[in-house]
């Protein structure tokens, strides 16, 4: 629905009304009311619905004393949302209209705040939950202090005012425990000893100078002339015979679970305020190996040093909107996936049109799998198998990329149209029957640098990845020895000996699953082209073995060719906080 169309109630049947709803995956206002701001006079209408005082209608959840603005802390997507209040008690939580994630089309930013309190977003089933965590009889909500000795389990609940002035004071804090009664506890006050910002800034300067040096007696000397230099603030150090280790303030550590821009910011204020280095995230990232398979795959390689290096944290994801095909693998885009929940009415619109079709591998029959044209109801933790089943039937048949896979540095991409490039056809040096580094033009005789070396209609090759001139396209499988007699093969032709360990037949086995539907997704995702991808998330990502797990699914995408094209994969990226696009 355009946001300039008029909503009449009186003139839409109730099968168009309901379908609008289940789009939007809103509530019947939230759909109907999508435009509201733009036509003032049928909304306002509308509005009279909810907002009237008639008692045998009443719905105290539109009137905006009984509404929260908050944001959403179930995931780290950090959805705005409006917390729904019946008699002081949080009874229903709803997307923020305003939000860019929650509705489809957005609400007209001119909206008026009267108008688009009885328009709600959505929110996924995580975002639901919050009711839960708020009243959870287990969340904490008071300060504990320790009563007994240490391991007795003895506490006592304390004011928050109190326990802010104990922890900046310290002092006699358990003088009522046995055996403590006259021990201090330094507070921050006595801690963040180095308050001068000149004289940290000096000493910095003369730190990074025994850093850097690497002889140990002029290391020495340096460190004996910073304590003399700096003599009348050597009590403020941690260990004056090692300036590295910094002020006692560095003694202060803040340590804080999943932040995001907002929260992260406030907290490296807060450190930086009390004079620490030490601000450190311990967090349990349920798809961290999603976000390092990523970076991993995504460094790149300097052939001044021969090092790779650069990848950035961060994940790939299935450019939904414009995908013809796509198989969702432990991505449950209806249910509690990934944010933000605009994405499915956006996938569902696709699939009522027919623009889209879309396969899923989950042990689960979950919601996404009943809308699916093909389930692959795969043994949980045979991600990699089912994987290994899919790539063996694109290389035994020829369906993937080969100009992609072909292309071995950014000129070779940028003559196709790509913007990145794969090291499908570098060479890899084989010892003892084992992989092991890329091999190096000086190390074969080839250049005196740190260039790589492919095979170009059988003759070696040296060449710099980041070459966006001399275009350098290599031979896909190789299994050779050079005139040196090193033993190589292309990374592609490593790929096929893995894969080909095991029939398609085995692979499927192993993942449970049926070898025809597996093939039948295996030539549907082979026949869109660069608009066919593999959208992974949680399942694949959260297991010990998951970094390879994410790994074999991302090698479909590559030998698809599909990085950064439409209706492919595109670097997962949102709105902040600071107003900066991106994570």
């Amino acid at each position: 629905m355009n946001s300039d169309q008029n909503f009449n109630s009186e003139t839409r049947s109730r099968r168009q009304f309901l379908s609008t709803g289940a789009l939007l995956g809103g509530g019947a206002f939230a759909s109907g009311l999508a435009a509201v701001g733009a036509v003032a006079g049928n909304a306002r209408d509308n509005r009279a619905v909810l907002l009237s005082d008639r008692s045998d209608v009443p719905y105290s959840h539109a009137q905006p004393e009984n509404v929260i603005y908050s944001v959403c802390l179930q995931c780290n997507t950090g959805c705005g949302i409006k917390c729904k209040l019946q008699d002081g008690v949080l009874t229903k939580i709803d997307g923020n209209p305003y939000s860019p994630w929650t509705l489809v089309p957005h609400l007209n930013e001119q909206t008026g705040l009267e108008d688009a309190i009885v328009v709600d977003g959505a929110i996924c089933p995580k975002g639901q939950a919050g009711l839960q965590t708020a009243y959870d009889p287990y969340r904490l909500r008071k300060v504990l202090k320790r009563v007994g000795k240490r391991g007795e389990n003895k506490w006592v609940s304390i004011s928050f005012s109190q326990a802010v002035e104990e922890i900046c004071k310290g002092g006699k804090l358990f003088s009522n425990v046995s055996g403590e009664e006259n021990r201090v506890v330094e507070g921050l006050k006595d801690i963040i000893a180095l308050r001068d910002p000149k004289i940290s800034k000096e000493m910095v300067v003369d730190v990074d100078a025994i850093l850097v040096e690497k002889d140990r007696a002029k290391k020495q000397q340096l460190v004996a002339a910073f304590k003399e230099k700096h003599a009348a603030h050597l009590d403020k150090l941690i260990d004056p015979d090692h300036p590295d280790l910094g002020p006692k303030n560095n003694q202060v550590v803040m340590a804080f679970g999943r932040l995001k821009a907002g929260r992260s910011d406030f907290y490296k204020r807060f450190a930086a305020g009390l004079g620490s280095v030490n601000l450190h995230g311990h967090t349990t990232v349920c798809q961290g190996s999603l976000y390092f398979t990523c970076k991993a795959i995504s460094e790149q390689y300097d052939s001044e040093t021969g090092s790779f290096g650069g990848g950035n944290k961060f994940y790939w994801q299935a450019d939904s909107e414009n995908s013809r095909f796509i198989l969702f693998v432990g991505a449950n885009l209806f249910e509690a996936n990934y944010g933000p929940p605009n994405q499915s009415p956006r996938l569902t619109n696709n699939l009522v049109t027919g623009k889209v079709k879309v396969a899923c591998a989950d042990p689960r029959f979950s919601k996404l799998a009943s809308k699916s044209w093909r389930w692959l109801p795969l043994k949980p933790g045979t991600d990699t198998a089912l994987a290994m089943a899919i790539i063996r039937w694109m290389l035994e048949n020829g369906r993937f990329d080969q100009k992609f896979i072909a292309s071995a540095n950014k000129a070779a991409a940028n003559a196709i149209g790509d913007t990145s490039w794969s090291n499908a056809t570098w060479l890899v040096e084989i010892k003892d029957g084992r992989p092991g580094k890329f091999v190096r033009a000086k190390q074969i005789g080839l250049s005196n640098g740190n260039e790589l070396v492919v095979m170009v209609n059988g003759k070696a090759v040296a060449f710099d990845p980041n070459d966006a001139i001399r275009q350098v396209t290599g031979d896909l499988y190789v299994d050779a020895k050079l005139s040196d007699g090193t033993h190589v093969k292309t990374g592609l032709q490593l790929l096929k000996e893995t894969c080909y360990q095991h029939t398609i037949e085995q692979w499927c086995a192993i993942a449970d699953v049926k070898v025809e539907h597996v093939v039948d997704v295996a030539r549907e995702l082979t026949s869109y082209g660069k608009q066919a991808v593999v959208d992974i998330h949680r399942g694949p990502a959260q297991h010990t073995n998951g970094f390879y797990n994410v790994l074999a699914w991302m090698t479909i995408n590559m030998l698809l060719g599909n990085f950064d094209h439409k209706g492919g994969l595109c670097q997962a990226s949102s709105w902040d906080v600071t107003g900066k696009g991106g994570w």
